[in-house]
Formats: structure tokens, C-alpha cells, sequence
């Protein structure tokens, strides 16, 4: 991927990553012989828990409570690394007092 993320980062950036999956379904019951995957992109916004997984960048929807260095982590998806078509970095601005005791 380039210059859009380093592997060796140990910091937790926030991303929007574009990648290849594939459909086919549309319920539950699927008949084997009639199933035919076809390829989609899908978008996925997040932040990256540096190396989580071999081979997979981990995106993690929601982390608690300093998004530099989460305690706690949820909504977390595994992209095989070879699906990742782009990556790009988000500037995230976030207000001075995030952080602070009792603010809602």
C-alpha cells in the first residue's frame, strides 16, 4: 500500500479503507448449485490496531477512551491484506476537552 500506511507504525491512525469482498446472497438459504459470488468494494472507516491479526489489517469501529492508546476496542473487522485497494489517512480533530471528567 505505499505511502498510505506503514506496518511498523505502532500508533492506532484513523482510516477509510476501500476493499475487495464478494456477494452472492441475499438470504440465509443459499441453493450450492444456483450460488455465484460476485466481487464488490466496500468502504470501511476505522482505526487501524497495529498488528493485530498476520496478514490482515484490523479496523476497529469504536475504541475507549484515548483513540491513541484504546483500553478497550469493539466493532472490529479483519481485511485480508491482499483485498486492501486503497487506504488513506484521516485528520481527526478533536475538541480540546475530549477527554476531560463529565463531559457528555
Amino acid at each position: 500500500m505505499g505511502d498510505m500506511y506503514d506496518d511498523d507504525d505502532p500508533t492506532w491512525p484513523m482510516v477509510v479503507v476501500q476493499w475487495r469482498d464478494t456477494h452472492g446472497s441475499n438470504s440465509t438459504w443459499v441453493d450450492p448449485a444456483e450460488y455465484k459470488p460476485e466481487p464488490c468494494l466496500i468502504l470501511t472507516v476505522g482505526w487501524v490496531w497495529p498488528k493485530c491479526l498476520d496478514g490482515h489489517l484490523t479496523i476497529c469501529g469504536s475504541v475507549r477512551p484515548d483513540p491513541e492508546n484504546p483500553d478497550l476496542v469493539g466493532d472490529i473487522t479483519h481485511i485480508p491484506m491482499e483485498n486492501v485497494t486503497q487506504m488513506f489517512s484521516l485528520a481527526t480533530h478533536l475538541p480540546i476537552n475530549w477527554f476531560e471528567e463529565g463531559i457528555a
